[in-house]
């Protein structure tokens, strides 16, 4: 079988709500499943006396992943599959890559996530959640570095915890690799070993400073939580990334406000490096339109001398300093 895989701005996006030039590490994890198979797979073109006719030339034409069972799928071919060309990403050292050590998140209630079924299979849970072995995402992470990667951000969308990032915590502190992943709100995390074995940023999903919101969306924490986990992580190096919500049906201007003010709170203090925020739309519920102003205004805190205090403070090479640029050209960009 011939297949071609063409990824776009949305091919490893779990939510559309903007485009990302990131590598779509999924699809390529499938490309190379189908190639050990035997098939005849391109990756974005096609020899070129068929490019004017590939309709006829190819069996298959594929845009994001397949429902295939994500533990039987081999580490990508990078070099293949042209991974330094995906340049965008919460990357602080160039190039970075993406790698998944799950299929999902091992929560999986959030109501307005995809990870949330609501009943029905999604195509990343049809066999269930699956995390792949220690040695086998050590083993994807070295093949990364001796590609010349200096950073590598796990897509999972909440990386596993427990025994296995124990032990995966002492493996790649062996590695001397930088390393960033998604994570749940978890005050019981050792976030010094974190950042001891290379771990640099951590991506929370905060979604709202509101005890109701939280309950109503299935998040699984409590608000008090918030501040005191991402401050513990700060305090023991690594660099947290926080991501709120506005637009909630149900709640208020003092509600959203209330999440602004805890944005501005974690950034002036230096507890979170960097934010974003989305607007909740789910099923056909009637949003809080009048909230997307405050989408952008998380932005704010760049304007209180505390804020670039502590960036200032947290600069200790050109990375760092690139690193910040790159923020302010993609704030300037909203």
């Amino acid at each position: 079988m011939r297949i071609l895989y063409i990824p776009n701005s949305y091919s490893q996006q779990r939510q559309r709500e903007k485009k990302a030039n990131i590598y779509p590490v999924r699809m390529a994890m499938e490309a190379e499943f189908y190639r050990k198979q035997g098939h005849q797979v391109f990756w974005k073109e096609i020899p070129k006396e068929y490019r004017f006719n590939w309709g006829s030339f190819v069996d298959k034409v594929i845009y994001e992943p397949e429902d295939l069972t994500f533990s039987m799928l081999p580490h990508p071919d990078r070099v293949w599959t042209k991974a330094k060309y995906f340049t965008s990403g919460n990357y602080k050292y160039l190039p970075g890559t993406h790698i998944m050590s799950a299929s999902g998140c091992w929560w999986g209630k959030c109501s307005f996530c995809v990870e949330n079924t609501g009943g029905k299979i999604h195509p990343y849970q049809t066999h269930g959640y699956e995390v792949r072995p220690v040695d086998d995402v050590i083993s994807e992470i070295e093949e990364c570095k001796q590609l010349g990667f200096k950073e590598v951000f796990d897509d999972s969308a909440t990386f596993p915890q427990g025994e296995w990032l124990n032990d995966f915590t002492k493996k790649l502190a062996k590695l001397n690799m930088h390393f960033s992943c998604n994570m749940r709100i978890d005050s019981n995390v050792d976030y010094r070993s974190l950042f001891n074995a290379g771990f640099r940023m951590l991506l929370y999903g905060v979604e709202s400073a509101n005890e109701e919101t939280l309950n109503r969306i299935g998040k699984g924490i409590n608000a008090d939580e918030i501040i005191p986990t991402i401050k513990k992580a700060s305090e023991a190096g690594l660099e947290p990334h926080i991501a709120v919500m506005f637009g909630y049906p149900w709640e208020t201007d003092e509600d959203a406000q209330r999440t602004l003010k805890l944005v501005h709170y974690l950034l002036r203090k230096g507890y979170a490096k960097t934010a974003q925020a989305s607007f909740y739309t789910v099923g056909r519920l009637q949003y809080n339109l009048g909230h997307k102003r405050f989408v952008n205004r998380i932005y704010n805190a760049a304007l209180y001398p505390s804020f670039w205090f502590n960036k200032i403070k947290d600069i200790k090479n050109i990375d760092d300093i690139k690193y910040i640029w790159r923020g302010i050209k993609a704030a300037l960009n909203v």
